[in-house]
């Protein structure tokens, strides 16, 4: 008997722990695991967005993953600031690290994005590269 690894799981409590369980997953490339955790419909809206167009539902998720493996030999999200807003997204600040292959040195930058959910799952994902323009967006400033 199969059972769905979703049932296997224990549910995560809010937008906080679905956004760090992704992150997780998202960081050490278990597509099986962020499968789980993120909306079939998701939309991923990466800074890289502006040249490829968002990447839409597991499919693009698999093709960003796919082309990090491509490019960069390290790439990891690292959030330490996550602020819940009223109407359930979360504001993420953080960086991102990187490091293309052949390369010597990591690159990081400061980046901010927002995260909205759905039935327990992250929904969309739009990374606006800046502190001050994801604020704007939730409505901060």
């Amino acid at each position: 008997m199969c059972i769905p690894l979703r049932d296997t799981v224990a549910p995560v409590a809010g937008p906080v722990e679905i956004f760090q369980a992704a992150v997780d997953a998202l960081n050490r490339t278990d597509e099986t695991e962020l499968g789980q955790l993120i909306d079939p419909e998701i939309t991923f809206v990466p800074l890289r967005a502006a040249v490829t167009g968002p990447f839409i539902g597991h499919k693009g998720l698999e093709d960003f993953i796919a082309e990090n493996a491509e490019r960069f030999e390290v790439f990891r999200a690292e959030f330490d600031e996550l602020r819940p807003l009223d109407d359930g997204r979360l504001l993420a600040i953080g960086y991102i690290r990187m490091r293309g292959h052949g390369d010597k040195v990591d690159t990081r930058y400061r980046t901010a994005g927002i995260a909205a959910f759905r039935d327990d799952r992250l929904s969309s994902w739009h990374d606006y590269g800046n502190v001050d323009a994801a604020m704007a967006a939730a409505g901060l400033h």
